[in-house]
């Protein structure tokens, strides 16, 4: 940064660590000093109040980030994307009833075609049909 910055850019970072002191220091300064070089390089000047606009908002979203959901301690549900089955399998089936039955597994290449059936996803095997030559733009 050109030296008429740094004390702008240092009154920015003092105000903003005054306003979020949970935050470390140091953190505060990469986050003001990351939003100063995007609005460079996408080709926007940047001022001081756009910057200290945008670093208060990401911060924000970093001390809220950082919150138990409940300040109780009650549990808190699962986080997003998490699925049921990452914290064991659910049977979801009345009592007594029936596992349903395996998968049919796919006959061998050794099989040969007159063991193909519903499950035998190989091809028959059939000779390979030589490229036929056809002139470029046809």
């Amino acid at each position: 940064m050109s030296p008429s910055v740094v004390p702008t850019r240092d009154d920015l970072v003092a105000r903003l660590r005054v306003r979020f002191a949970d935050v470390p220091a140091e953190n505060v300064r990469r986050c003001v000093d990351d939003l100063w070089c995007c609005c460079t390089h996408l080709g926007v000047r940047p001022e001081e109040r756009t910057i200290e606009r945008l670093a208060a908002s990401r911060l924000t979203g970093v001390v809220r980030g950082g919150r138990p959901p409940y300040p109780d301690g009650r549990p808190a549900s699962r986080p997003p994307g998490s699925h049921a089955a990452a914290h064991g399998p659910v049977d979801a089936r009345p009592a007594g009833a029936r596992a349903p039955a395996p998968p049919l597994a796919p006959a061998g290449p050794a099989a040969g075609p007159a063991a193909s059936g519903p499950g035998d996803l190989t091809a028959s095997p059939r000779p390979a049909h030589a490229a036929t030559s056809t002139p470029i733009g046809m």
